[in-house]
C-alpha cells in the first residue's frame, strides 16, 4: 500500500464500490443468496437423516441411520455427526465402510468443507472456488482411503473391490438430493476419476505415523514462527484517524476537514468548537441553517477502510452568534463490529 502498485492492486475495488454502490448491493445479494441456498441445502439433508431410523446394532462410535434404497453411503453433521448406510449394504463390507465415514469424521473433513462454503459464499466471484469444491472432495477421499486402510489394516485389494462394488451398484443412479452438504463412500464422480481413485488405493504403501507426526509439529511451529514473524514486522491491528470532519446536514455534503486541531479538540465526553476559527476557515457556514456535525477520532486498518468515529452536532445559528469555543456531547461511534474489524 506504500506504492502506487500496492494503491491500484488493492484499492481499485473499494473505489469502484464507493463509486457505484449499487454494485456493492449486488454482490452482497449474490453472497447473501448463495448462503441461503447452501444452508438450505444443508437443512434438507438433515431433516432427511433426522427422520430415518436407527441403526440396530453398535458398530460405531457415531450414531448410524440406515435408509432404504440404492444409495452411497456418506456422513453429514459437524458438530453432531451422522453416518447414514443403505439397508442393502452387504455385511462383508459394512465394517470398512463404516470406518471410512468414521475417518472422514474424526479428520474433520466435514469442517473442512463446511469452512470452504463460507469461503465460497464471501468470496463468489472467484469461479475456482466453486471448481474447487469437486477436487476438495475428491482430495478429501483419497486421504480417507489411505488412514482409513492404514489405521485399520485393510488391504488394497479388499478395500479396491468394495468400491469398485458400490460404484456398480450405484452406476446410473441418481443420489440423495441435498447429499453435496456430506462426504460418500462412493459419490456420484465419473469412471475416470474413480479409476484414478482406484489406481491410487492399488499404490498404497503403509506411512510412518511418526514422520506424520513429526511433520505435523514442524508444520505448527513454523507456522506459528510465520505468525510471530509476521507480527512483529506488521503495522498496528489499527491506527487512529487524526481527523476532523465537518458536515453541512443542509447541503449533505463535507465543508472541511480539520487536521491540526486549530478548530475542534475532544475528550472523553465532549467536543469543543473555536467558532471564531471555524468560521474564519470556513466562512460559508453562517449561511447554513440546519445543524453542523463533526466527526472526530476513528480509526483505520490500512487507507480506505476504517471508521467508528464519534459524532456531535451544533445547530448553525449556534455558531454564527459565538466567537469563543463552545461544546457538545460526544457520542461513541464505536460498536460491536467495529471492535470486531480493529482485533482482527
Amino acid at each position: 500500500m506504500e506504492s502506487k502498485l500496492g494503491v491500484k492492486l488493492f484499492y481499485w475495488w473499494y473505489a469502484i464500490c464507493g463509486r457505484w454502490q449499487i454494485i456493492s448491493l449486488m454482490y452482497m445479494l449474490v453472497g447473501i443468496s448463495l448462503g441461503v441456498w447452501l444452508i438450505l441445502r444443508r437443512r434438507k439433508l438433515h431433516r432427511l437423516v433426522r427422520d430415518l431410523d436407527d441403526y440396530k446394532e453398535n458398530i460405531s462410535r457415531f450414531k448410524v441411520k440406515i435408509i432404504d434404497g440404492d444409495v452411497s453411503s456418506f456422513c453429514t453433521g459437524c458438530m453432531k455427526p451422522v453416518i447414514v448406510i443403505p439397508s442393502r449394504l452387504e455385511n462383508a463390507q459394512l465394517q470398512t465402510i463404516v470406518k471410512h465415514e468414521e475417518t472422514h469424521i474424526m479428520l474433520g473433513h466435514l469442517w473442512i468443507q463446511l469452512l470452504w462454503e463460507i469461503i465460497r459464499v464471501l468470496l463468489w466471484p472467484n469461479v475456482l472456488l466453486h471448481i474447487g469444491e469437486r477436487y476438495l472432495k475428491r482430495d478429501l477421499e483419497d486421504v480417507c482411503d489411505a488412514v482409513t486402510m492404514q489405521r485399520n489394516d485393510i488391504g488394497a485389494i479388499q478395500y479396491g473391490e468394495i468400491l469398485l462394488d458400490n460404484a456398480k451398484r450405484l452406476s446410473g443412479i441418481r443420489g440423495i438430493s441435498g447429499a453435496g452438504s456430506g462426504l460418500s463412500f462412493s459419490w456420484d464422480d465419473n469412471y475416470k476419476v474413480l479409476q484414478k481413485r482406484l489406481g491410487r488405493i492399488m499404490q498404497h504403501r503403509k506411512y510412518n505415523r511418526s514422520v506424520i507426526v513429526m511433520g505435523t509439529l514442524l508444520s505448527i511451529v513454523l507456522v506459528l514462527s510465520m505468525i510471530i514473524g509476521i507480527k512483529t514486522i506488521s503495522y498496528a491491528r489499527y491506527n487512529p484517524m487524526n481527523l476532523t470532519g465537518i458536515f453541512s446536514e443542509e447541503k449533505m455534503e463535507i465543508l472541511a476537514y480539520d487536521r491540526d486541531e486549530s478548530i475542534v479538540t475532544y475528550d472523553d465526553e465532549f467536543i469543543y468548537i473555536d467558532c471564531a476559527e471555524l468560521k474564519h476557515q470556513c466562512p460559508e457556514i453562517v449561511n447554513e441553517e440546519k445543524d453542523i456535525y463533526f466527526s472526530v477520532g476513528g480509526y483505520y486498518k490500512f487507507p480506505g477502510m476504517g471508521g467508528g468515529s464519534d459524532i456531535g452536532w451544533v445547530n448553525a445559528q449556534t455558531i454564527a452568534d459565538n466567537d469563543g469555543v463552545i461544546k457538545t456531547e460526544k457520542y461513541s461511534g464505536i460498536d460491536f463490529w467495529n471492535r470486531i474489524i480493529m482485533w482482527l
